[in-house]
């Protein structure tokens, strides 16, 4: 009876399709077309978004390596503290069809989210799943909300590559583990893609560790671990000098700091990074106020109660895993899947401004937690027998949901205003970054009392936002809110004292108000600052005849001449 049982709940390989007897209707393969038609109807609301302020164009058309094309700019330069060339050669195809045209960059990411869903249904058909297990995987991946930050983001662009060069790697690999098939070409061909991947995002590192859970997924018979460690040598290898340059262009870029940043202890960090795999877990489940930005905030210098429960319940989840291993194997392969993908990208130490928590180091580890939910729904309705109805009925509400809040959240990353404000409404405004960056679009927008009004904000929020002064003082000069002006501009040049643009606008209020002597400090430091301006020589000029200095204001305006004609004969 148990060894019958045990058949019966044992995965089912996918089978040889059978021979269509004339007549019959057409034996269409619905576990693939529907998950991808749904990737591509679902995202293609995004396609109209626009650029974002959030990095979309110092990614794209401020990026030399994008607007150049050329091999000594894709692949001798970081940008934004990333070595990427594939991904900018993706860029680079967008801005050859559109230039800065959003389009184009949207149109790119859709295409290869879509194509990438295609890849994980022949991934899915490669592993030992239940014949009815593919479809709500590969459908989860390609309509979760969690993804939009990764697609709907155009500076987010290269998740979803090296996102597709890994499943092109994962299935060259399988193909070669495959008995039937075992040829070097396809363990060449996934190295092959596993180095494109890297060169497309860094995360990519950790593609030979999914490739240790894939093994253990299939049992594969007489892959000893000597075999193993032979197959996975060259993986880790490359993840390794892949790691060491990630290292070196964050620290070239200033974007690397330890595990004190931020204001958080070793002890914090290691309370962090056992907090957020389950914060991911919890989103996935349930995904709304989904942001472009999650905040680890601090209650009276400490924080909150549930990071320290935190370590016990992944210890929980380590030892179910194991109780489990083998009346309930998906529950350790699922949760090995997601961990082998997200491991890299916790939070150890900061990466930059947004790096410590994000919806799109999901893009792939959310694969597992899907395998995780479509197995266990599976597993509870073989058990609970008189209870499948109820189930169905619940896991059908829960896609429904799903299907409607990834709309939402496609739409949500339509310009910089919706997606920093959906931030701003759920609670995470990043000690006023994100009223920072609010107000800078909104003063593109012409909209000055709002952006002064969000600048102020920021500056509530952290008094030492120094570019909020400068923003906020330039607004209320063209105001003619001169006062106001001033003392921002003197807050700002107190944590800038090199920033020229702002010395020489602070000299320009100053002259206008009589305030002679203080005009002239400034334009002398603008001067001092940028030996080369002309406009400079002669706004000191003018302060000099105001206070009937003669002689030093010709020397001032003959030097403006000097500098003036020397440019033109450069040029």
């Amino acid at each position: 009876m148990a060894k019958a049982q045990a058949k019966r709940n044992a995965p089912v390989r996918k089978s040889a399709t059978p021979t269509p007897v004339q007549g019959d209707a057409p034996d269409y393969n619905w576990k693939v077309i529907v998950p991808v038609a749904a990737a591509a109807l679902f995202f293609a609301l995004g396609l109209g978004n626009e650029m974002t302020g959030l990095d979309d164009h110092a990614s794209t058309v401020e990026n030399p390596a994008v607007t150049s094309f050329a091999p000594d700019t894709i692949f001798t330069n970081f940008n934004l503290g990333m070595y990427a060339p594939i991904t900018w050669i993706g860029y680079a195809i967008a801005y050859a069809l559109g230039k800065d045209s959003a389009f184009w960059y949207h149109l790119l990411s859709w295409g290869v989210h879509v194509f990438n869903t295609w890849l994980l249904c022949k991934m899915l058909e490669r592993l030992p799943l239940r014949p009815a297990i593919a479809l709500p995987v590969a459908l989860l991946f390609a309509i979760h909300p969690i993804q939009a930050e990764s697609v709907a983001w155009i500076a987010g662009f290269s998740t979803p590559l090296f996102s597709m060069f890994s499943l092109l790697g994962f299935n060259a690999y399988l193909r070669f583990s495959d008995e039937s098939e075992q040829k070097t070409k396809f363990y060449l061909l996934a190295l092959l893609f596993f180095v494109l991947a890297c060169l497309s995002k860094s995360a990519a590192v950790t593609f030979p560790l999914t490739l240790a859970v894939i093994d253990w997924w299939r049992r594969p018979e007489g892959l000893t671990l000597q075999k193993q460690a032979i197959r996975y040598a060259p993986f880790f290898l490359i993840a390794l000098g892949f790691g060491l340059l990630t290292i070196y262009t964050r620290e070239v870029s200033g974007t690397m700091v330890g595990e004190s940043a931020n204001g958080y202890s070793a002890f914090e960090r290691v309370l962090l990074v056992c907090y957020a795999p389950l914060f991911y877990i919890g989103k996935i489940l349930m995904p709304w106020n989904l942001n472009v930005y999650y905040s680890f905030d601090k209650v009276n210098g400490a924080l909150p109660t549930i990071y320290y429960i935190t370590p016990f319940l992944l210890l929980l989840l380590g030892v179910l895993a194991w109780v489990w291993r083998k009346s309930a194997p998906f529950f350790w392969i699922g949760l090995a899947f997601f961990f082998s993908n997200i491991v890299i990208a916790l939070p150890f130490a900061s990466l930059g401004t947004f790096e410590l928590c994000a919806d799109h180091y999901n893009y792939l580890a959310c694969i597992g937690i899907f395998y995780l939910l479509a197995e266990g729904v599976a597993y509870l309705k073989q058990k609970m027998s008189g209870s499948q109805t109820l189930l169905t009925a619940v896991s059908g509400i829960w896609v429904l949901a799903i299907a409607l809040l990834c709309v939402r959240q496609v739409r949500i990353w339509k310009d910089t205003l919706t997606v920093i404000t959906n931030a701003i409404e759920n609670g995470y405004s990043h000690r006023g970054m994100m009223f920072l960056g609010r107000g800078t679009e909104m003063a593109d927008k012409g909209r000055f009392p709002d952006a002064i009004s969000d600048f102020s904000k920021a500056i509530e929020q952290d008094p030492t936002l120094r570019e909020a002064y400068r923003s906020r003082g330039s607004l209320y000069a063209q105001a003619g809110q001169i006062d106001l002006a001033l003392k921002d501009m003197e807050i700002y040049l107190k944590y800038d004292s090199v920033d020229v643009v702002t010395w020489n606008n602070l000299g320009q209020i100053y002259y206008r108000q009589g305030k002679f002597p203080k005009a002239l400090q400034a334009f002398t430091k603008t001067i001092e600052l940028k030996p080369d301006a002309a406009i400079s020589y002669q706004s000191r000029a003018k302060v000099y005849e105001v206070l009937g200095d003669t002689a030093r204001m010709r020397a001032d305006l003959n030097q403006a001449r000097a500098i003036a004609q020397n440019k033109q004969q450069g040029e």
